[in-house]
């Protein structure tokens, strides 16, 4: 009995193995697979009104797809202009952090005590290693352009096949099934699409009106460029937990190497992401996208790390809302039930910190 456990989970770990490995190495054809599934289940709700009037499934996607194209065009164009006014000269940069961390290193040396000559190693160190990786970086990505637009052009081509054969892909999916899971079948179908297109749509929205509110944020503070700043940590909140800090350090990295005097300003970026992060966990998602994915933060940490591994970036954005469809999945399967409760929000009620709740209040 205990041979047949280990050959059985010897032979789970090999195939979960080389899965992995085909998922790594066709990367360039899954990542926009999976994005576009994701945006199939955004724009099903609007190809199928349009095809409740009487227009033909192919032309309704068309046209579902081409408006978004125009709307994401014109942002991204627009993106694009306000990112080529922005001249980063790092070694004009590199001079300016030195000339402030002289500043810094008197005032380490005189309160602390420090000694000037390791100071001076380590922070010299610090520059070379981070303005050199920024370079290379840079690099890096304009050397990645041509199969990022591969990947961007493939993409309403994979949306509008997923489209036009979605009824075919559910009827493949109840033969696989079975008849006697038929009904098991479309109630997990459905419940997929409930959760991705609310969450999917709610998230959307809420980016939308941070670029506002982190644009409008920084111009105020006297931030230049402060709507492509805006924008960036806006789309970066795409990113759970990361993407927050990645938006934040952006504009507050400016103004730390471009700013004569920045203290009193970085004070002021800071505060403004804290109250728009507050606003943001208490206000705007749970009204928008509500509760429709419940799971726990532990669960999502973990999965942003081994997407990050699998698929870099990419993996990072749609491992959420994937992670959610798995839960429906196994939530809906007796086996797998266990499995679904350990990555949701559930079992820890009274444990969990709440802000704002104004129905207790209410109700008491």
């Amino acid at each position: 009995m205990k041979n047949q456990q280990l050959i059985r989970f010897t032979l789970v770990l090999f195939i979960l193995t080389i899965l992995l490995a085909g998922i790594i190495v066709a990367k360039s054809i899954l990542i926009p697979l999976a994005i576009s599934v994701f945006f199939s289940y955004l724009f099903y709700p609007l190809v199928w009104k349009i095809e409740k009037q009487g227009i033909h499934r192919a032309i309704a996607i068309l046209v579902v797809i081409l408006v978004a194209i125009l709307i994401l065009g014109s942002a991204a164009l627009f993106l694009s202009a306000k990112l080529s006014n922005i001249t980063i000269d790092f070694t004009e940069l590199k001079d300016d952090f030195e000339a402030k961390t002289d500043s810094i290193k008197l005032l380490l040396e005189g309160k602390l005590g420090m000694n000037a000559g390791a100071l001076d190693h380590y922070i010299d160190r610090f520059s070379n290693n981070f303005f050199s990786s920024w370079e290379a970086q840079l690099g890096n990505w304009f050397a990645a352009t041509t199969t990022t637009l591969f990947q961007i052009a493939i993409l309403p081509v994979f949306i509008f096949f997923l489209l036009f054969y979605r009824t075919k892909s559910a009827h493949f999916i109840f033969r696989v099934a079975g008849r006697p899971k038929k009904a098991k079948t479309l109630h997990i179908l459905r419940e997929i699409s409930t959760v991705t297109t609310r969450y999917l749509g709610g998230l959307f929205i809420v980016v939308a009106i941070l670029a506002v509110l982190n644009s409008l944020g920084l111009y105020i503070i006297g931030v230049k460029h402060a709507v492509v700043f805006g924008i960036l940590a806006a789309l970066l909140n795409l990113i759970p937990y990361a993407g927050t800090f990645l938006g934040f350090l952006i504009p507050f990295s400016y103004v730390l190497f471009t700013v004569p005097d920045p203290f009193p300003m970085l004070l002021k970026v800071a505060i403004l992401f804290v109250v728009i992060q507050f606003t943001e966990n208490n206000l705007l998602t749970p009204n928008i996208v509500g509760n429709s994915i419940k799971i726990n933060p532990l669960a999502i940490i973990i999965s942003l790390l081994v997407a990050n591994l699998v698929w870099g970036i990419a993996g990072m954005l749609i491992v959420v809302p994937a992670l959610a469809i798995l839960k429906v999945i196994m939530r809906n399967i007796d086996s797998l039930k266990p499995y679904a409760f350990l990555i949701s929000d559930r079992g820890i009620e009274k444990h969990k910190v709440r802000f704002l709740n104004f129905r207790k209040k209410k109700n008491s």
